[in-house]
């Protein structure tokens, strides 16, 4: 007979755990995530929630490895939601990052995860708003102007545009005479009514760069390069995945990174808030 692996009785021949201490784990594993979630998300410290983690571990039995899987997808979840919530400082930075290590995580295990790219994402976002932006260190692939500051960039966007077309539907072909050689009169027809549709476009693939005072772009496939100052922007529109942006007189341009589709709410709020600022530093400039 086979050993049951969580509460180490006898579990059948064929069986290595019960289908009851399974599930119990399991549903101890979503309530490990849960209670690091909250915590992270509302600020606590890990010490406060120590005892009823190590608690639920006990109770579920579940194993170390486990366990600590659990915990990391339950800080990720929580970092991402309270990063989204709003810009984190320095201070919160540090105090989010002070919890996985209490948990006994390491940086190379949270580096790559949604929740820790969330945070750097939101504290850049915090710098921007509070005048205190550190050039990006990242390469620059265009020549800008002086005293301009790089903000952020990132490879391998999509550079899409919106396009209307006409279509006519509903026409009546009418009736034919024919009045000479090779001309007719037409009468009772119409070409029916016009219908148009929007749909985006691809322009190019390339480098997509903020600024403090522009955006730029460089196509890596067609060749499409172009700055856009922030005062020729009239909107900035929001997509979970990319960041639409509406020149004077032109059709929206949406800018999608293909390896990161997740930052749509970060480029939507350093755009608008550069623009911001932008337009407060001419404004100060012509007072």
């Amino acid at each position: 007979m086979s050993i049951c692996r969580y509460c180490g009785q006898n579990a059948g021949w064929f069986s290595e755990a019960h289908e009851t201490c399974v599930q119990k784990s399991n549903q101890g594993i979503e309530a490990l995530k849960a209670c690091m979630a909250n915590a992270v998300a509302q600020g606590t410290r890990y010490g406060e929630i120590r005892v009823q983690l190590d608690k639920i571990v006990a109770d579920a039995v579940i194993p170390q490895q486990q366990a600590l899987a659990a915990i990391k997808e339950g800080w990720s979840q929580g970092a991402e939601k309270r990063s989204i919530a709003q810009p984190i400082s320095e201070p919160e930075f540090s105090a989010i990052s002070d919890i996985y290590r209490a948990a006994g995580l390491t940086q190379d295990d949270v580096l790559q995860n949604a929740g820790f790219r969330a945070m750097v994402l939101s504290h850049r976002l915090w710098t921007v708003l509070h005048d205190q932006i550190e050039p990006y260190q990242g390469p620059i692939r265009f020549n800008l102007q002086a005293g301009e500051v790089p903000v952020f960039g990132i490879a391998n966007v999509l550079l899409s545009e919106e396009q209307t077309r006409s279509t006519y539907v509903g026409g009546y072909s009418g009736v034919s005479i024919r009045v000479a050689s090779g001309l007719y009169y037409h009468f009772g027809g119409m070409r029916g009514h016009r219908e148009q549709s929007t749909s985006l476009q691809e322009v190019d693939y390339g480098y997509f760069l903020m600024t403090t005072r522009a955006i730029y772009f460089g196509g890596t496939e067609k060749g499409v390069d172009f700055r856009l100052p922030y005062n020729q922007v009239v909107r900035f529109q929001p997509y979970s995945d990319a960041v639409g942006i509406c020149k004077n007189g032109s059709k929206e341009k949406t800018f999608a990174p293909q390896q990161a589709p997740w930052v749509g709410w970060f480029l939507f709020n350093v755009l608008q808030t550069l623009a911001a600022k932008e337009s407060q530093v001419k404004l100060r400039a012509t007072s």
